[in-house]
């Protein structure tokens, strides 16, 4: 029967440490994006609806996530997942000249939650 030394143990143990520092970002960076673009599928969702509003009714919005759940143009609110629960959403909407602006509210933290030009056209 082999017996285990003291380098043996510690060179399992470095082992270990090395493996936990090298995969823990990753799963760390995996995490932030998958948030990010939730927070883009948010947006633009709410983009999206808010261009139903005022389509619909040829008028601007001025409100709420809630108030368009309550209109039917969502079927849920959405708040940015990064911080979680009361992290609203900032929305507006120009009928006139057909600018909808949806900005995330944690946009000084996280400069990559911003809805792309692409998404929105």
């Amino acid at each position: 029967m082999k017996k285990l030394n003291i380098y043996k143990i510690i060179s399992l143990v470095a082992l270990v440490v090395l493996f936990f520092i090298l995969i823990l970002p990753q799963i760390y960076n995996v995490d932030k994006k998958q948030k990010t673009e939730e927070c883009i599928k948010n947006m633009t969702t709410i983009y999206k609806a808010i261009q139903s509003y005022m389509n619909e009714r040829e008028e601007n919005f001025e409100g709420t996530a809630l108030d368009l759940k309550r209109m039917n143009y969502l079927k849920t609110t959405y708040e940015c997942p990064e911080n979680g629960v009361g992290d609203k959403y900032f929305m507006y909407g120009n009928y006139e000249t057909g600018e909808i602006i949806v900005t995330c509210p944690n946009h000084d933290k996280f400069a990559d939650h911003i809805l792309p030009e692409s998404l929105i056209e």
